[in-house]
């Protein structure tokens, strides 16, 4: 669990960053599970993939239900007990996504807050993700970029992108960006190893660049939300496999102080 520093640090930064959290035996599963998952090797019927322009995997979604290891992952005490403690109260997966960019083809997530377009399936902002990296994310092969204290600002104006990439994107205008960007020392880089694992809050600030390198960027993103925060109902639902309609308390048999 997080010492009260640490949960004082994701509060005030909207992030914290812990290097080394899962063990080798984690990792190479994780390694395993993904290619098999992109090769769909007996993927459930439930898994979702999304495609580059160009062929490649982007998207992985909805592992988290009958996959492993992703299923144990999730409700594990190093990922799913800090979720507990930052919540306040047992969480469900929202969603679950693998973000694969393939070198040299991965394209952008452009300049977003997940809350900004998780408030139109009917939520309110209890909610947060966690990111685990199951190879090296670098500056070149397009890390995560968190923009520091951003969380505080409350949920921007997006609209909706379905041209830069293969997948329909909710992004903040350039003008908007101009607006409350102001300071680029307040961009923080996601760089890390596989096993480290960064924790975010759902109203902050990210995006990530196009794969430059030669080496594929590998993670994979839990999105959490509060257990009696389940979405209303609204016009045009999106589909299961990225808003759940299951809500199993996946924190439940795990200790907070």
């Amino acid at each position: 669990m997080w010492t009260d520093e640490q949960l004082e640090t994701y509060n005030e930064q909207g992030f914290l960053f812990q290097p080394g959290l899962l063990s080798q035996q984690q990792i190479d599963d994780l390694q395993t599970s993904a290619s098999d998952l992109m090769n769909e090797k007996d993927n459930p019927e439930e898994v979702h993939i999304v495609r580059e322009k160009g062929g490649p995997v982007r998207t992985v979604f909805c592992m988290h239900r009958r996959v492993e290891p992703w299923r144990s992952l999730c409700r594990s005490k190093e990922v799913g007990g800090p979720v507990k403690q930052i919540l306040g109260s047992d969480a469900y997966i929202f969603h679950s996504k693998l973000n694969y960019k393939e070198s040299f083809e991965g394209s952008v997530w452009m300049w977003h807050q997940d809350y900004g377009y998780w408030q139109y399936d009917g939520v309110d902002d209890r909610m947060m993700s966690v990111q685990i990296m199951f190879g090296d994310n670098t500056i070149h092969n397009g890390c995560i970029l968190l923009v520091e204290g951003s969380h505080k600002w409350g949920a921007l104006d997006h609209y909706s992108d379905e041209v830069t990439t293969s997948y329909k994107q909710w992004c903040i205008p350039p003008d908007e960006l101009r607006k409350h960007v102001t300071d680029e020392s307040r961009i923080y880089p996601v760089v890390g190893k596989a096993g480290d694992v960064c924790f975010f809050d759902c109203n902050i600030l990210h995006g990530s660049n196009h794969n430059f390198s030669p080496v594929p960027r590998n993670t994979v993103i839990f999105a959490y939300s509060a257990i009696d925060n389940i979405p209303k109902g609204v016009d045009n639902p999106r589909e299961d496999w990225v808003v759940s309609r299951e809500y199993e308390p996946v924190t439940a048999g795990l200790k907070i102080p």
